[in-house]
């Protein structure tokens, strides 16, 4: 997988493994293995730096004290000791988490970049897209998912993730390799799915540039190219 991924140009990967409860054996037991896997992937020469944070449950998130917070940000070892502030949040794929909004602006508050990862998957964003507002407002990111343009996931994953994508509301693209299917692991197929229905300058932005932005503790550039409003389409996951 790694070497799939440097082979389509990938410099940097970020594992985020879940976290659905506060357990701080598992936080060590994932940072051991990620030194494991780096050296690995040095073994192997395979030429990419392997990032290690994780994907919180939104819960963990609002109870847990900002110190416990940013020891579960994505870990750059470029950045000074305590530098890192990228925090993923998972997005439950129904409900609405309690004091959503008020959470985000906590974390932002503090000095944390909140990025929600696949807004596109909530029920209540693929019945209204403008739900997610109130947390851009209080200061979150949002991350779209290759795997939502693929079977794997109902049609109204895609529709909502084009709808976010045509607002301009996402700041980043990401794979989310749960598995080994490549429209989940790999950015290929999602680079095919969206073709032209973003200018070079903006894929460029989603998918590198707001990336070092993020790992390196800055604001992602807003997407500034005018893009016309989704168009139906029928997909198809792979290539």
């Amino acid at each position: 997988m790694a070497q799939a991924a440097v082979d389509q140009g990938v410099t940097t990967i970020c594992c985020t493994p879940h976290l659905l409860d506060l357990d701080l054996d598992l936080v060590k037991r994932v940072r051991a293995v990620h030194k494991e896997a780096e050296a690995a992937l040095a073994e192997a020469r395979i030429p990419v730096r392997l990032l290690c944070g994780f994907e919180v449950d939104l819960l963990v998130a609002a109870t847990s004290d900002l110190d416990t917070i940013r020891t579960l940000c994505i870990q750059d070892p470029e950045l000074p000791a305590g530098e890192s502030r990228a925090l993923l949040l998972e997005m439950p794929y129904s409900n609405w988490p309690p004091f959503f909004e008020e959470t985000i602006y906590r974390l932002a508050t503090a000095g944390f970049l909140p990025i929600i990862a696949h807004p596109e998957r909530n029920e209540r964003v693929q019945r209204s897209p403008d739900a997610i507002l109130g947390c851009i407002n209080s200061g979150a990111i949002l991350q779209g998912t290759s795997g939502s343009l693929s079977p794997m996931f109902r049609k109204q994953s895609q529709k909502t993730f084009l709808a976010l994508l045509a607002r301009g509301w996402y700041s980043l693209l990401a794979s989310d390799a749960h598995s080994d299917p490549e429209y989940t692991w790999t950015l290929g197929p999602l680079l095919a799915e969206l073709g032209d229905r973003i200018s070079p300058q903006d894929r460029d932005l989603l998918l590198c540039v707001n990336a070092g932005s993020v790992l390196g503790g800055r604001r992602p550039i807003s997407l500034t190219s005018k893009r016309p409003q989704a168009k139906t389409r029928r997909f198809f996951g792979g290539r």
